[in-house]
């Protein structure tokens, strides 16, 4: 394959595809449950007027594009890290050179927030919030991701309330927002803040080696695989009970949750690794497949996500990416 198609590659996938899936599983959680205009099975092209659809869209678009440049500063700062667990390889191995990593992020931040002014002042609030939460997860003086309770709190709010927020919001646009509004919108978004909050947690427990020998103090490294295991298990059994608050369509959330549940209880058991692969591989395949079924054509962009990232990582690096597999 000619050098620039595989630099443009690499650049592409340096956004890091695969995990944006469940950052949009997460969107569309909030559109679902924000709208209540589908039934499982129901066509988004069909039952959706012209500017509605316009604006699901350009609303996931735009939110996939700033968690995307959040991703590649991540993994700018996460260099060494990255290069000891051997997780990536695109920058620790100089397919993309760092300087070249820093345009693309900020590329992706600009045109998000170009999208975010198409609406209103609320989409760009939440859009502003999620890349402020990102710098402060990744960048001093703060570095979230280094401390035990801020990496957890920063992938809820970011990954679960804010994703949630934007695509609940986008069902309700152009409403303007009322005490009323806003009320409702936190309370839907707190079963999906605490369900990525315990996959966060889960997918601390494999990392632990490399964390520990960069001096990375996640909360596996401070309070160990137990502890870890233990909370992940409460947070997973929150989101089961908080999802019933949901304004719409909460079982599109609640049965996904529930399921995911066992996941965790027999990791906090049992405390064999591989167990934390499944805790936190399948919560987000049960729930991307619950958001499929009244968003079908979801499921397309899913296994083109899926399938055409297994080609390239196995192409490119010859490793099995994405996988169910524990590793």
């Amino acid at each position: 394959m000619a050098q620039p198609i595989k630099k443009i590659l690499d650049c592409f996938f340096l956004l890091r595809i695969p995990l944006l899936a469940p950052v949009w599983t997460i969107f569309l959680l909030g559109w679902i449950t924000g709208s209540g205009a589908l039934l499982p099975g129901g066509s988004i092209t069909s039952s959706l007027s012209p500017d509605a659809f316009k604006h699901l869209w350009l609303g996931l678009t735009g939110f996939s594009l700033i968690v995307a440049s959040i991703y590649v500063v991540n993994q700018i700062v996460d260099i060494e890290s990255d290069r000891i667990n051997r997780k990536l390889f695109l920058l620790p191995h100089g397919f993309v050179s760092v300087p070249t990593a820093w345009v693309l992020a900020l590329i992706c931040a600009g045109s998000g927030f170009a999208i975010a002014a198409f609406f209103n002042s609320v989409m760009l609030s939440l859009f502003l919030v999620s890349m402020l939460l990102g710098i402060c997860y990744n960048l001093p003086p703060f570095s979230l991701k280094n401390h035990a309770w801020g990496g957890v709190l920063a992938n809820a709010l970011g990954h679960g309330m804010l994703a949630f927020l934007a695509g609940w919001y986008c069902s309700k646009y152009p409403a303007p927002l009322s005490m009323s509004l806003i009320k409702t919108g936190l309370i839907s978004s707190i079963s999906p803040a605490l369900a990525n909050g315990a996959v966060y947690l889960a997918t601390t427990i494999p990392d632990l080696s490399g964390d520990k020998s960069t001096g990375k103090q996640t909360f596996c490294v401070k309070f160990g695989p137990g502890i870890t295991a233990r909370l992940s298990a409460v947070l997973c059994a929150g989101s089961c009970i908080s999802a019933f608050f949901m304004e719409h369509h909460m079982w599109v959330m609640l049965l996904p949750s529930c399921i995911s549940l066992t996941f965790f209880i027999y990791f906090a058991v049992y405390l064999k690794t591989e167990l934390a692969f499944r805790a936190f591989k399948w919560p987000v395949f049960l729930l991307s497949a619950s958001v499929a079924l009244y968003v079908p054509e979801y499921a397309i962009l899913i296994l083109l996500t899926f399938f055409g990232s297994r080609r390239y990582y196995k192409w490119r690096f010859n490793i099995e990416y994405p996988t169910f597999k524990a590793q």
